[in-house]
């Protein structure tokens, strides 16, 4: 098992990895920028990499030995990018949308690390399992996946949570310019939620779009504020008419 960690990233991900670790009585941990590199310790168990997935290879060609053990945590790359840097290799990817601002909002998220679903890839069986046994260790539902997989989930949860957040942002702007209080929309999202949760959602699609409304279709395009706006609903319109 791993008791001595790094974790490279102060954002969303690293911050919220260095709460749980602090919490963990049989591990210790430092928490390092991916600017400050250079003060990487050398004998640490395990190197977990928290960073946008941009600057991966910039970081990684600044650490001055090589690896014993290192994960990326990352979504959409391939573990082999810690190749060249680590003997073993991974990833640690958890299923969740995290963010640093939850915490100041009083959200919970962030404290209840046990309920988000944690995926395990390892370079090869023998590492992949070691990596399954101590995240269980620490993680209430951990699964080994390949990383065709991963790629894929990382790409459903921009559609189900990243653009969705979007949207969300978007029905806040007109409750907010109508003088509308936004906690009347909660029951709405909620039992779309619950539907999603028993089977396929195309199952239970509202609106004017299934319906073939066009006249209300037309009137509510017409009340967005711009050309954007009218394109998107045009756009999403069109694909739920096509379910």
């Amino acid at each position: 098992m791993f008791t001595k960690i790094a974790v490279i990233g102060t954002g969303n991900i690293g911050a919220w990895l260095s709460q749980i670790f602090n919490n963990q009585n049989n591990i210790s941990f430092v928490s390092i920028s991916g600017r400050n590199i250079d003060v990487l310790p050398r004998d640490c168990d395990l190197y977990i990499f928290a960073l946008k997935d941009d600057i991966y290879e910039i970081v990684l060609q600044k650490i001055p030995f090589k690896m014993q053990n290192s994960v990326h945590t990352s979504g959409a790359l391939s573990q082999n990018i810690l190749a060249p840097y680590s003997e073993n290799f991974g990833v640690i990817y958890p299923y969740q949308s995290i963010t640093k601002a939850e915490k100041s909002y009083g959200l919970t998220v962030l404290r209840s690390y046990g309920l988000i679903p944690i995926c395990i890839e390892g370079s090869d069986a023998i590492f992949e399992d070691v990596l399954f046994q101590w995240a269980n260790s620490i993680f209430t539902t951990v699964h080994k996946i390949t990383e065709k997989q991963r790629f894929s989930m990382h790409l459903a949860a921009v559609f189900a949570n990243n653009f969705t957040n979007a949207m969300y942002n978007i029905a806040y702007q007109i409750f907010k310019e109508n003088n509308l209080d936004w906690s009347l929309i909660f029951p709405l999202l909620e039992n779309t939620l619950a539907k999603a949760e028993t089977g396929a959602p195309q199952l239970f699609q509202t609106g004017p779009a299934i319906r073939n409304d066009i006249s209300i279709m037309e009137k509510q395009c017409n009340a967005l504020p711009n050309e954007e706006l009218k394109t998107l609903y045009q756009l999403v319109s069109k694909i739920i008419q096509k379910k």
